[in-house]
């Protein structure tokens, strides 16, 4: 095994060189990988969340209005309505209402068959997946717009001592077998 000493021919400048340039970049992704702080959800932050889930329920109740606007609905399609109208009815009359349990009294009453069973599954996975991917979409646009709001020359600068360190250590310690 042989080690290099500083005084060698070999330019080691350039590893420190290319570590920073690579740390450097890597703060810059940094700042978009970092997790959210709580200082960063702060009130304007949660208000424009609470926008979006607004937004996401009228998304929800406008899929639950165009079922209730068919005029020849299917078995599946009046017992969705009817557990809607009647867990509606329920939480208005006493807020801690246990809606799971009317939900599944209704369905047994409703006595579905095996097809309309699994129409009721597709009517409730299609509303629920249209105010999903409503919320989805709009708070991971926000929490980006958020990131990139990040001061970009603190995490460049972390990212480039962090690379300067690393091409120094690996200039140090590098060795020829």
């Amino acid at each position: 095994m042989k080690a290099h000493s500083i005084e060698s021919n070999q330019n080691n400048l350039s590893t420190i060189v290319k570590a920073t340039a690579i740390g450097a970049g890597a703060g810059y992704l940094g700042k978009m990988w970092y997790p959210l702080t709580s200082d960063e959800m702060d009130s304007e932050f949660r208000g424009a969340m609470n926008i979006i889930k607004n937004e996401s329920k009228k998304v929800k109740e406008k899929a639950i209005d165009d079922i209730r606007r068919i005029p020849q609905r299917t078995l599946a399609q009046d017992t969705f309505i009817r557990i809607i109208d009647e867990n509606a009815k329920l939480v208005k009359a006493n807020p801690d209402a246990d809606v799971q349990k009317n939900t599944f009294k209704i369905l047994k009453d409703a006595k579905l068959n095996k097809t309309d069973r699994i129409q009721f599954k597709n009517i409730v996975s299609a509303v629920q997946s249209r105010a999903h991917n409503l919320h989805k979409k709009c708070s991971k646009a926000f929490v980006d717009v958020t990131k990139a709001k990040r001061s970009t020359p603190w995490f460049m600068a972390a990212g480039a001592v962090a690379g300067f360190v690393l091409g120094l250590g690996h200039n140090i310690l590098k060795t020829d077998v």
